[in-house]
């Protein structure tokens, strides 16, 4: 054993070396909501892309995503910009501390397609009799390449290019090349002017001579055609013969010259896209955001620190240590893949150096129990270690299981978060499980710790006391268990009455539309009714408004539903919401659209996830705790008694949801979506901690027990370790409430999981086994064969009786002789095989 740990300390120094020099080598991905920027969701138009675009659609999206990329670098000049792709269709595009969204989305759904006509209904010197004629000198007052139209028929109305008859007018040209034959694009110097130039390709230019031979000296038009708009039209000219290169004429900004030449060379997109949702985001938030919630990280790990050496003595120090590589390895891990540390994702790290400590604390007090029992260190340690593992793996396969659930349901900051924790829970597994194990067994092996009293052996401040009890008075919970559930039921009856009046108020991203933040003046009494009145006044129902502070400035939350003008994409919108609102759009610190797809998906999403991660937590424990009594059936009774003491958390969480959504106007995001999973996920951990023990119980059960008992026993032994792997997280909830949430959706999210957390506390405790033994005593009415008590002994007869019966197995024709040595030998493997039944 000590060899082992000595070469696994050996590793752990290894990976701590590579660790620190891959920290230092690379670089923090900061999240949108940190540093500010534009965050852009579009959609393919696949119902337009051609019958052989759909076969290759693979390599559609692969192009799309690199002319996306090219555009964010090239167009928009966005150094660290940032296209992913999501799902079959659909681009997330974020740039970082880029501030004009109308620039960035004319860069970015442009087709870029330029497209070279034949404008045959326009007049020509030649040809004065066609329907439509371009206005001379036309072109837009900030310098940009567009012809403006009128019909001969009406000659005082411009066409502009949304008009059905600017339509019908190109719908008559005849197109002569486009997207593909362009080869380049680049500004040129005509003396004072700059214009847009371009080269064609070998194809191209075949296609352009052949129209320049087939319409020469007759004077007919060339007009170039990009995205429906015409950038210019003229004739050409006598005895002239176009083909390898052309330019556009005319008194154009050199920036938009610029510009528009950046977005051809980037590529046309081979199929249109649809904005789905936008945010712009201003960075004065995310960095007060930030700076709070590493306040509040930097505190919470103090306390973690203190906790952990005043409870634990030698222990504490080693789990220190562990946690410190556990800090060192996360952050080292997540920046090399690439993750982006969003503000969700930073809340998610620090609650998971809280969680982290679990594993540890399980272990201690099982080293503890085992002490108190009389094993030697070197024993405890071990058998602490072994014992306290399938604990351990279960609770942190749940989190995972409703982490990755996260992963293929959220986008942006919620995948983020479920990222981190994710990487977070199986690191941790690593460390406190290899460094910790390790580091102790080195430290007793070696002499340097001997004392028994180094361990906090007899410190049980958090109801440990309620262990050594245990065996003779253990606690009255299951056969009790009306009055619990009656105080779970009293704890959901004030949510509830706010559920009824409305509370639960669901935020743009499930109910789609706008939601803008505004920095208020200093002194400003205004209320977010006051300001509702004003949104009701100005034509605009349904509005929300909460409040919060950052840098010192009070800052006004407006969430409107989609409706009228208040539509994703318009652009007056933004401006008519400010003034409805009584504030600048100066005032504006960020803007946020979501479209009815994002919207739907949201609460489908939400729907999925709750029920894809309980039917997933349900058959993990069926299959871990059924593998150990010998059939699923007896498995599923743990899975679903966990489950259903859940539904106590859900409700009480949504109940207070409610309630802070009818006072103070916190709204449903996927932030609370997130938090909820998660305590699903965590809320969990402690039942199987109590489950874990009844487990163990189950195998070597008191002579005459029935299972209400042995539940309360196992209660009983299960409490002080419960409490503490809770009370970390609990602690780092609280300061980061108190410290680290800037935003209201980040103090909602943390509000959700503390109450989760300290309702999925009470829950395994009082409402998980109680459901387990009344299940268990409705099966026992169709006959004892069916209690799980039974079922175990069984089970643990049956494996007995096959061991044995290995162990007597001899070769054929060979003399059996019972000698007492053979008895005696048989005896111990029996007793052996008891204990491998035990552990």
């Amino acid at each position: 054993m000590q060899f082992r740990s000595y070469f696994f300390l050996l590793v752990v120094l290894a990976l701590t070396g590579l660790s620190i020099w891959a920290f230092q080598s690379t670089k923090f991905n900061r999240g949108l909501d940190i540093q500010g920027g534009i965050r852009l969701v579009y959609q393919m138009r696949t119902a337009e892309l051609s019958a052989e675009q759909k076969q290759r659609l693979p390599e559609v999206r692969s192009n799309l995503h690199q002319i996306l990329t090219n555009r964010v670098s090239a167009a928009l000049g966005v150094v660290e910009g940032n296209v992913q792709q999501q799902g079959s269709d659909r681009f997330i595009v974020e740039l970082p501390e880029f501030k004009d969204a109308n620039k960035a989305r004319e860069m970015l759904s442009s087709t870029a397609k330029i497209q070279a006509y034949w404008a045959r209904n326009v007049d020509t010197e030649l040809a004065t009799y066609r329907p439509f004629s371009p206005v001379p000198d036309s072109g837009d007052k900030e310098g940009r390449a567009e012809v403006r139209f009128v019909e001969d028929a009406n000659p005082t109305i411009e066409l502009k290019p949304a008009d059905a008859k600017y339509k019908e007018m190109l719908a008559g040209w005849q197109l002569i090349l486009e997207g593909d034959d362009l080869a380049n694009a680049f500004p040129q110097q005509m003396g004072n002017l700059t214009v847009p130039s371009f080269e064609f390709s070998s194809n191209g230019a075949k296609k352009l001579r052949a129209w320049s031979q087939q319409v020469m000296n007759k004077r007919e038009n060339l007009a170039f055609v990009l995205d429906g708009r015409v950038l210019s039209i003229a004739p050409l000219k006598d005895n002239m013969v176009l083909s390898t290169d052309a330019f556009i004429e005319g008194d154009f900004n050199p920036a938009y010259v610029k510009e528009l030449c950046d977005l051809l060379k980037a590529g046309s997109l081979p199929v249109a896209l649809d904005e789905l949702s936008s945010q712009t985001v201003d960075p004065t938030i995310g960095k007060a955001a930030l700076n709070q919630m590493l306040l509040a990280g930097y505190i919470s790990f103090g306390f973690i620190c203190l906790f952990l050496i005043a409870y634990y003595l030698v222990p504490g120090l080693v789990a220190l240590v562990a946690l410190a590589l556990y800090v060192l390895f996360t952050i080292t891990v997540l920046k090399l893949i690439g993750a982006t540390f969003s503000l969700a994702a930073i809340a998610g790290f620090i609650l998971s150096v809280g969680m982290a400590v679990d594993a540890n604390i399980l272990v201690f007090e099982r080293v503890k129990e085992e002490m108190r029992d009389g094993r030697t260190l070197a024993a405890a340690i071990e058998l602490g270690f072994r014992r306290a593992l399938p604990a351990i793996v279960d609770s942190n396969m749940c989190t995972i299981l409703t982490s990755m659930v996260l992963v293929n349901l959220g986008t942006g900051p919620v995948k983020g978060f479920a990222t981190t924790l994710i990487i977070g829970v199986a690191i941790s597994l690593f460390t406190a499980v290899t460094v910790t194990r390790s580091l102790l067994v080195f430290l007793v092996g070696a002499g340097i710790v001997k004392s028994t009293h180094l361990f906090a052996v007899d410190r049980n401040w958090f109801g440990e006391g309620f262990e050594k009890k245990a065996e003779e008075s253990p606690l009255q919970i299951v056969n009790t268990a009306k009055r619990w559930f009656l105080i779970s039921l009293a704890t959901i009856i004030p949510g509830a009455i706010f559920l009824g009046l409305g509370g639960l108020k669901p935020s743009v991203e499930f109910q789609g539309g706008i939601e803008a933040v505004y920095g208020m003046a200093a002194g400003s009494t205004t209320s977010p009714s006051e300001i509702v009145k004003k949104l009701e006044a100005a034509g605009i129902k349904g509005g929300n408004v909460k409040f919060a502070s950052a840098e010192g400035q009070r800052l006004a939350y407006v969430t409107v539903p989609a409706s009228g003008e208040m539509k994703v994409g318009n652009q007056q919108a933004r401006e008519r919401l400010a003034t409805a609102a009584g504030f600048n759009i100066s005032d504006q610190r960020s803007f946020t659209e979501v479209g009815p797809t994002i919207q739907k998906e949201t609460v489908r999403g939400a729907i999925l996830g709750v029920v894809i991660s309980s039917a997933l937590i349900v058959f993990y424990l069926a299959l871990r705790f059924g593998l150990a009594l010998g059939s699923f059936a007896s498995g599923l009774k743990f899975g679903l008694s966990a489950i259903l003491a859940l539904v106590h958390d859900v409700l009480l969480v949504l109940g207070v949801a409610a309630i802070v959504g009818y006072f103070l106007g916190w709204e449903l995001s996927a932030l609370f979506l997130t938090a909820m999973l998660t305590v699903i996920g965590f809320s969990v951990h402690d039942t199987i901690v109590i489950f874990d023990r009844i487990r163990e119980n189950l195998r070597n059960p008191k002579p005459g027990e029935d299972f209400a008992n042995l539940c309360n026993r196992s209660i009983s032994q299960s409490l002080g370790r419960s409490i503490n792997t809770s009370m970390t997280v609990i602690v780092t909830l609280i300061i980061m409430i108190w410290l680290g949430t800037a935003t209201p959706d980040l103090k909602f999210f943390c509000v959700a999981m503390l109450v989760g957390i300290i309702s999925g506390t009470y829950s395994s405790i009082y409402n998980a086994s109680p459901i387990l033994y009344l299940w268990d005593k409705a099966a026992s009415k169709k006959g004892e064969q069916h209690s799980l008590i039974d079922i175990a002994v069984h089970e643990a007869h049956a494996r007995l009786k096959a061991q044995t019966a290995q162990m007597q197995t001899v070769p054929e024709g060979a003399e059996i002789r019972k000698t007492y040595s053979q008895v005696k030998r048989r005896s111990s493997a029996i007793e052996k095989s008891k204990s491998s039944l035990d552990d």
